[in-house]
């Protein structure tokens, strides 16, 4: 049977990167925090379709809603890490780099309780010092490739990476990733695995890249955010064009596009949550 990977990086509104000039880190406890709302929303439809998926939690976010954690946890889902500070992994030095994954993680094992094995970068932003210290601090698995190359943000680590059968791939030091799923068409790889183009494109449409992703890879990764289901945030001004259509577009039916995507495709599929898959698969004992 295919599966389905549901994954929400936990973030609030006012920390995602196009949005960065006008809320710079030393703004954030200022701003009016809206994450709560909009996951458990993303949870309830959850619970609606029995889906069990993977919460990259922002280490930021985790220290202010503790209780937002457990909830994820209690709720049988993975709770994985998002980093602490959502800041690009380029523009940490090693060190701040590692004190990020070792906080982040620490925070979030102490309060559900359990190891925190994943681990996704903020915007995709994997290089290859992340991929070393992601192993030194104790993580299992990543899953931050988008194999996406005309997007800046998204790293790029051509030959890194030994395919595995399942699908997914190994570093040299045994770091497993599970990477965003894209649709390829011939020598043209197209954005599928969420975010802002599960918001652009049609619905119809991409649910048929959906299927075609399943049907030739037996499984597909889904990702959104809290802050693309809420469409009562702020609106900031101040923003360019670019980056305001990229962050607003079509938020009120995003709640109405993930219920259609479940009814639509998720029926006859498996759910699993990330750390659960990897063990189906036997790519590594977890």
């Amino acid at each position: 049977m295919s599966t389905m990977l549901m994954t929400v990086d936990v973030e609030e509104w006012f920390q995602v990167e196009n949005l960065r000039p006008v809320f710079p880190p030393h703004t954030w406890d200022g701003c009016e925090s809206r994450v709560e709302g909009s996951t458990y929303l993303l949870l309830d439809l959850f619970d609606e379709y029995h889906v069990v998926a993977t919460f990259f939690v922002l280490g930021w976010v985790a220290e202010r809603h503790p209780g937002l954690v457990r909830e994820i946890h209690e709720r049988g889902h993975e709770v994985a890490s998002h980093g602490y500070g959502h800041m690009l992994s380029g523009e940490l030095n090693r060190s701040m780099l590692k004190e990020d994954l070792y906080r982040s993680k620490a925070i979030l094992e102490d309060i559900h309780g359990e190891p925190v094995q994943g681990y996704r970068a903020p915007n995709f932003s994997i290089n290859a010092e992340l991929v070393d210290l992601l192993v030194e601090s104790g993580y299992v698995y990543d899953s931050s490739y988008n194999s996406f190359a005309a997007h800046g943000r998204y790293g790029r680590l051509e030959g890194t990476w030994t395919p595995l059968q399942s699908g997914f791939m190994i570093a040299g030091n045994g770091l497993i990733e599970i990477p965003i799923s894209n649709l390829t068409l011939g020598r043209s790889v197209i954005p599928w695995g969420g975010g802002g183009y599960f918001r652009l494109y049609p619905s119809h449409l991409f649910n048929l890249g959906v299927r075609s992703i399943i049907k030739s890879r037996g499984y597909y990764l889904f990702y959104c955010h809290p802050w693309e289901f809420d469409p009562d945030q702020p609106r900031v001004k101040g923003m360019g064009l670019g980056r305001r259509f990229r962050h607003y577009n079509n938020l009120a039916k995003t709640s109405a596009r993930l219920s259609g995507l479940l009814d639509a495709v998720g029926k006859g599929h498996r759910f699993a949550t990330c750390k659960k898959y990897i063990g189906i698969q036997d790519a590594i004992n977890i």
